[in-house]
């Protein structure tokens, strides 16, 4: 009796250390990764799955980014607070069909962020970029808290991108006026369509453009090159 009691007491207290050690570290099978739209302002809002439609701007704040929010828990499903996680990301582009060859994508930022996480264990990343076509979003978040570090999520996202910068240089100028200016005249384009109220391109399609040209709005980044064979976005589902 005296022996099944102490071996009771044995197999507890192996419990317990057992769930200290896990306790406080990163775990990716406890933590989670999300990407959305943020700001809600793209062309599809209403949609199902608004997450495949993205309307970028270098200098409006009404216009959309996607945010991948990251939540870092231990194995014991308790959130950690202040832990260093890597975001680290990358991509390949499709160009829509009416902004001719040669036109890449982009993306702000060198391709890595960090952030601490706060008391419910969630750090946020944002991501801008430009270029009127399918963007292929490589990305990954990591938890520096931990020695080794702990890859909390992998995973690749295709969304079909309209931006003010057409040719997604990096900066907006006439090189974009000269992809927009065919499908105003014409009244039809995909990328030329930025508010999406019809599948007419006129000067309402403008008005949103013409803040950044005149601002000569740019964005420090990188180009992504027209490494992904994607579908063509010419038919959205409006809301």
């Amino acid at each position: 009796m005296k022996k099944g009691f102490v071996l009771g007491l044995l197999a507890l207290a192996s419990v317990a250390i057992a769930g200290s050690a896990f306790a406080g570290l990163p775990c990716a099978a406890y933590s989670s990764c999300e990407l959305t739209v943020a700001q809600h302002s793209n062309c599809h809002a209403g949609a199902t799955n608004p997450t495949t439609d993205v309307l970028f701007s270098y200098g409006q704040v009404n216009f959309d980014s996607l945010c991948i929010a990251v939540t870092v828990r231990d194995c014991l499903g308790a959130a950690i607070e202040t832990c260093s996680v890597r975001f680290d990301y990358s991509g390949a582009f499709d160009p829509q069909n009416e902004n001719g060859g040669g036109t890449n994508g982009w993306l702000c930022g060198t391709g890595s962020a960090t952030a601490l996480t706060d008391a419910n264990g969630t750090a946020r990343f944002y991501v801008v970029g430009g270029g009127a076509g399918q963007l292929e979003l490589t990305w990954s978040v990591t938890a520096e808290c931990a020695d080794p570090e702990v890859e909390l999520c992998a995973q690749v996202d295709t969304l079909c991108v309209k931006s003010t910068d057409f040719n997604g240089s990096g900066n907006i100028n006439f090189f974009d006026t000269f992809k927009y200016l065919p499908q105003l005249s014409s009244g039809s384009g995909w990328s030329g369509n930025m508010n999406c109220a019809s599948p007419a391109v006129n000067f309402f399609d403008t008005f949103r453009y013409l803040p950044d040209l005149s601002a000569g709005s740019a964005c420090a980044g990188f180009s992504v090159g027209n490494t992904f064979a994607g579908a063509d976005c010419s038919a959205p589902i409006l809301p």
